[in-house]
């Protein structure tokens, strides 16, 4: 390995720990808790060092959560790509993908999703907003796509597939959210038996019956 590959490779390594650090501190105390003094103390890097590599929380969040919407345009993709022979089961497999999301890392599923709150999108800077939106752009094209030709060859419903697409992602979005509070609330939950009826239920509504 080279000089500069080497230090390319440090400055990855770097970045790396600092997401690592604002994620855990997201998940243990809450956004409002994260500052960049904690963020250099839990990733052992200097505040110098770290304002090197992002200029502040929110940049860093931000970088987890388009590495994460990469992974999930990356999924949705192969679905697309694979739409043909799994023609039948798209709706099984779109579902599954929001699962596989999920299960992947919860932490940035939420902090992506709080992140899309009117008032945190109002208080983020321009170019941090662009940053957001074009990573949720990907992602919701790629839906759009799968459930557009799902519409398109008669699988699914006859329908704008743009607000179909949005009506199952939301369904599974409100599952999610209903049962962390739940857990939270009460330690109970029942997200697997609710999910298999969500997907009953949408089978029952969506699905072409012809």
């Amino acid at each position: 390995m080279g000089v500069l590959e080497r230090r390319k490779r440090e400055r990855e390594v770097r970045r790396e720990l600092a997401i690592d650090a604002a994620m855990s501190i997201y998940e243990k105390e809450g956004y409002h808790a994260i500052t960049m003094e904690k963020i250099a103390e839990r990733s052992e890097l200097s505040r110098a060092a770290l304002y090197l590599y992002f200029k502040s929380k929110d940049e860093i969040l931000i970088s987890a959560i388009v590495s994460y919407a990469d992974y999930f345009s990356t999924v949705l993709q192969e679905i697309y790509d694979n739409r043909e022979s799994i023609k039948e089961e798209l709706l099984e497999r779109l579902w599954g993908c929001f699962e596989k999301l999920y299960e992947k890392d919860p932490v940035a599923f939420t902090a992506w999703q709080y992140f899309h709150q009117s008032e945190m999108i109002g208080n983020l800077p321009a170019e941090l907003r662009e940053v957001l939106r074009e990573a949720g752009s990907k992602v919701v094209a790629l839906q759009h796509k799968i459930v557009g030709y799902a519409v398109g060859e008669k699988i699914f419903i006859q329908c704008d597939h743009r607000a179909l697409s949005e009506v199952i992602w939301c369904t599974f979005l409100g599952i999610v959210y209903t049962e962390r509070s739940k857990s939270a609330l009460s330690g109970k939950s029942h997200v697997t038996t609710t999910q298999n009826v969500a997907k009953e239920v949408l089978a029952g509504g969506v699905l072409n019956p012809s």
